[in-house]
């Protein structure tokens, strides 16, 4: 990762709620500056919380946060960290889905064209005029796949899930 991220990236990367980001950032979970940038050991903590799937108050979200980051210091890094004497975290697993998916759409990014003469520097798709955020937009209100993919066929699975994404990113 090359540099950190705000809050709405990481909401669109990790699939957590808005509201849930800025609390632990507010709760002194997650220690940060101001505005919020935040590291590969936080993206891994948001990213495991949203997997866990449990609601842990805010003494449970610190330890968890804690015993990640300890982990990504350690050399090598551990598979797995325990949490519990009956719940561990697959560490390495969500370490590689978190920088896959950073990379994915950093490149993905790179290839979008803004350019202040086509829709007044809105990023559209490359050799077209169609803006990533229209995409996004429409499939975060409900459209399928399919509907969009019947309306634009150049776009690419990859297109599609990426826009998403983007449209959350950068709202």
């Amino acid at each position: 990762m090359t540099q950190a991220l705000s809050t709405a990236e990481v909401v669109a990367l990790t699939g957590l709620e808005e509201r849930r980001v800025r609390k632990d950032v507010e709760y002194g979970v997650v220690d940060t500056k101001s505005p919020p940038r935040f590291e590969l050991p936080d993206i891994v903590y948001f990213r495991a919380l949203a997997e866990l799937g449990l609601e842990l108050d805010v003494e449970g979200r610190r330890l968890l946060h804690e015993r990640i980051a300890g982990a990504l210091r350690a050399k090598p890094l551990p598979r797995r960290v325990p949490l519990s004497g009956v719940l561990e975290l697959k560490l390495e697993e969500i370490v590689e889905t978190v920088t896959k998916t950073l990379a994915r759409f950093d490149t993905w990014k790179r290839k979008l064209v803004q350019d202040d003469a086509i829709l007044g520097g809105e990023p559209v798709f490359p050799k077209s005029r169609l803006a990533v955020r229209q995409i996004g937009g429409m499939l975060l209100k409900g459209a399928s796949l399919d509907e969009v993919k019947e309306d634009y066929p150049f776009l690419k699975d990859e297109d599609l899930e990426l826009a998403k994404l983007f449209t959350v990113a950068y709202p």
